[in-house]
């Protein structure tokens, strides 16, 4: 089983049984429970100012039409997941860590979510706003006793508990596009954990 919490898709290229999408998001979460079900997603986007253009997108044109029954989306709160989100065997945290208002309570308690041997992806620009993460718990981007801490030293501090780092840090770029001619370009810092046994 695979489960996906933040702002991104996973897609499984292996046989799974089940995939969990989960966003802080009811409209997200709409849109991929809407996408599943009917296989045909509309939208719109802005090409500039109030001109829009009409897109579509289809599960069959992306290869993913047989797996659609395997896919549930649930609306929730990375910190504080329903106990019923346990048993997986990968967890993606896409665009996520750096949104989430206490990531060490997130980072602390994963692994009670994934089997022995199971795979944390964690993908982020880390973007530490205040107005997501309130500064004492960021796990990074800051100086301490006039020595840089970075995420991923964070990351290790918080995870090295139950998992060790198996690939990464890997920097991987994506796109966002705001218009028709203007693009907002990220490097995503992805790290891949394994839980220990």
């Amino acid at each position: 089983m695979c489960i996906h919490l933040g702002g991104a898709i996973l897609l499984c290229a292996v046989q799974v049984a089940a995939i969990s999408g989960i966003d802080f998001s009811a409209r997200f979460i709409g849109l991929g429970a809407e996408f599943a079900q009917r296989g045909v997603l509309r939208y719109t986007l802005v090409d500039e100012g109030e001109l829009v253009s009409y897109r579509e997108r289809r599960l069959a044109d992306l290869g993913l039409e047989a797996t659609r029954d395997k896919v549930s989306f649930f609306q929730g709160d990375a910190c504080n997941l329903k106990p019923r989100f346990t048993g997986y065997d990968l967890i993606l945290a896409a665009n996520l860590i750096d949104r989430l208002y206490s990531l060490a309570q997130f980072l602390d308690s994963v692994h009670e979510r994934l089997n022995p041997g199971g795979l944390l992806l964690i993908a982020s620009p880390y973007t530490w706003l205040s107005e997501h993460t309130p500064r004492e718990e960021w796990i990074g981007g800051y100086k301490q006793d006039g020595e840089n801490v970075t995420t991923l030293d964070g990351l290790k501090t918080h995870l090295s508990k139950h998992f060790k780092l198996v690939q990464g840090p890997l920097e991987v770029p994506f796109v966002i596009r705001e218009t028709r001619h203007k693009f907002q370009h990220t490097l995503s810092e992805v790290t891949i954990w394994e839980r220990n046994s």
